[in-house]
């Protein structure tokens, strides 16, 4: 069994030095550890590794079943179309693998998958979830979607902006416009802290320092298995040394980061948690350093957001069209019942009318709970494993509000599409309705909404204990969705008065059409310690998705795939991969020297 539960004993697997190796924390930021049994390698097959001149194929919603696999067999068979799962498919076909899909819901993308909705005044679209996004067409060494993307000939139309958002963060005042160039941010942060201000302005250097050392390594080079020391020794050493005088904090919570960078004035600090919770669902002292200072750094370095063309669901439409033209296939509308283990080692799933679809590699990109919860037999794996991954702390669930509406006489240009509120600064971050998060998609996107409108979908935190459906329910659901027009007032305050939709979502219905435990926006492990990362018990099963890697947010869901994937593939495809990434970098002026 392989483990890597430490940077220190990750240095002693290599052979090399600790200090050296110290930017697990950057592993940690994707890969996190590797438990359970040994790596079970997929059949090889003719690769189809192919430069980023690949041909392209008409771009086209898979809102029906895509049949180009000719059996049921296949060397890989993934449970679920998120994020995740379809990072995973895509670069594992362009590996040269047979994959196939299979998908509960009617459309691929999980949590990035969008809907529509038509009215008297025209049709609104919707995005289900991610709404902040960066690092989607620029390599950047956050998000590793630009990078795979381009190589798999599917780059997306973005619509780039700055800043990413308002963070109405104190009633009375305007709201902080949270620029993604560091050194402008300093100049918002004065306006609430000018202590707080200075103390940034002196962190800038070292957190741009810190990036450049974490870009060192980027999230395609890394695997779950111990051959990834092998990558590092062999490209990234050099990079990876210039981490060492931070290699105390990355790994451990963010509040050390702050105090290694002399952040102390409250104002900050309280910026930092807020930062934070938008990341992983908890505060800074239960976020991961290397997580934040790669966030920050990012968004430092490519000094804009974007916006896909089309929302969300964009993203993981450009990766199903790459799965089925690498010979993938997906099937939507299949539920997987349960994965087939025989002899402690996965060799299938059933699907709920029993058809059987047998596969040496089994990929789950439902979450930990529902996999071993729902998905495993009993007895697969031992009690400790079930119970540990069971036991895995989760953050609460959410209440949606999508509305349309009426845009007569309201100018957003200069307000912007995205807005963080705090309803109440006296209260911690993490109560839950304290913090809203709002996305105005169609101020990038005019098309998801009709002529003289806009679609609007505001979120927050909401436990999930205490919530049935009957009688009160809907009652209910207005009541608790109250908080959200409390805080778009602050934003748009005659917004009641220009609904003509309104759609409110519980936390039962995120459960029901995310198909996640108890409705969970992800896993909340509290930094230092460790996600469990793809591996489980049984030979030839894996996971993917957000409750494997830090972060709730695309990058992570993405990281998770590209490491599962690279982890079921031998060195040498590996090292192609890596070839073919690293001319992509340079033609974009993006590659990192080591």
């Amino acid at each position: 069994r392989v483990r890597f539960p430490r940077a220190s004993s990750f240095g002693r697997v290599a052979g090399i030095r600790a200090s050296d190796l110290s930017t697990l924390a950057r592993i940690m930021s994707a890969a996190s550890s590797v438990r359970g049994a040994p790596v079970a390698r997929v059949p090889a097959t003719r690769s189809r590794l192919r430069s980023s001149s690949a041909s392209r194929v008409a771009r086209r919603r898979f809102a029906a079943p895509v049949a180009a696999a000719s059996s049921d067999d296949a060397d890989v068979v993934i449970i679920g179309s998120g994020v995740g799962g379809l990072t995973a498919a895509a670069l594992l076909a362009h590996y040269g693998k047979k994959v196939i899909v299979l998908e509960s819901h009617y459309a691929t993308g999980g949590a990035a998958h969008g809907f529509q909705r038509k009215t008297d005044a025209g049709e609104f679209r919707f995005d289900t979830g991610p709404s902040f996004f960066a690092g989607l067409t620029t390599i950047n060494a956050l998000n590793p979607l630009a990078a795979l993307l381009e190589l798999l000939g599917e780059p997306l139309e973005t619509v780039k902006y700055d800043p990413l958002g308002t963070f109405h963060v104190e009633k009375g005042k305007p709201g902080l416009r949270r620029h993604a160039d560091l050194s402008l941010l300093v100049d918002e942060v004065r306006r609430f802290s000018p202590e707080g201000a200075e103390q940034l302005r002196a962190a800038v250097p070292r957190i741009r320092e810190m990036y450049g050392a974490l870009s060192g390594l980027p999230t395609p080079a890394l695997r779950a298995d111990w051959k990834v020391a092998l990558m590092v020794v062999s490209r990234y050493m050099k990079s990876m040394s210039k981490l060492g005088p931070y290699a105390p904090v990355l790994p451990n919570p963010t509040v050390g980061l702050l105090d290694f960078l002399k952040i102390e004035d409250p104002w900050m600090r309280r910026l930092a948690d807020l930062e934070c919770y938008l990341l992983s669902g908890v505060d800074a002292s239960g976020t991961v350093a290397a997580e934040f200072a790669a966030v920050f750094g990012a968004s430092d370095d490519l000094k804009q957001s974007e916006f896909p063309k089309g929302g969300a669901e964009a993203i993981t439409d450009a990766l199903a069209r790459a799965v089925s033209k690498n010979g993938g296939e997906i099937r939507l509308k299949t539920h997987v019942e349960q994965v087939i283990v025989e002899d402690g080692a996965a060799v299938g799933v059933r699907l709920k009318g029993g058809e059987t679809v047998r596969a040496p590699v089994v990929v789950s990109n439902a979450s930990v709970w529902d996999t071993y919860g729902k998905l495993l037999p009993p007895g697969a794996v031992s009690q400790k494993e079930k119970e540990d991954a069971m036991g895995t702390p989760y953050s609460e669930s959410f209440m949606h509000l999508h509305l349309g509406i009426d845009a007569s006489g309201l100018d957003l240009s200069s307000v912007g599409g995205h807005h963080v509120v705090v309803r109440d600064e006296t209260k911690p971050i993490d109560v839950p309705g304290n913090v809203c998060m709002i996305s105005i998609a169609s101020v990038w996107e005019p098309d998801m909404a009709p002529e003289g409108h806009h679609c609007i979908h505001a979120y927050t935190m909401e436990p999930f204990e205490g919530w049935e459906r009957g009688e009160g329910y809907e009652a209910r659901k207005k009541e608790r969705a109250e908080k959200l027009y409390e805080a778009l007032e602050r934003v748009i305050p005659d917004v009641r008065e220009r609904v003509v939709l309104e759609m409110i979502g519980s936390p039962l219905t995120h459960q029901h059409w995310m198909r996640r435990h108890k409705g969970t926006y992800g896993a909340a492990i509290r930094a230092p310690d460790m996600f469990p990362g793809p591996a489980t018990g049984i030979k030839g099963l894996y996971r993917v998705g957000d409750s494997c890697a830090p972060g709730v947010g695309l990058p992570a869901a993405a990281s998770s795939g590209v490491i599962a994937a690279n982890t079921l593939v031998g060195i040498s495809e590996h090292f192609k991969l890596m070839d073919d990434v690293d001319a992509i970098a340079k033609k974009a002026g993006r590659f990192v020297e080591r």
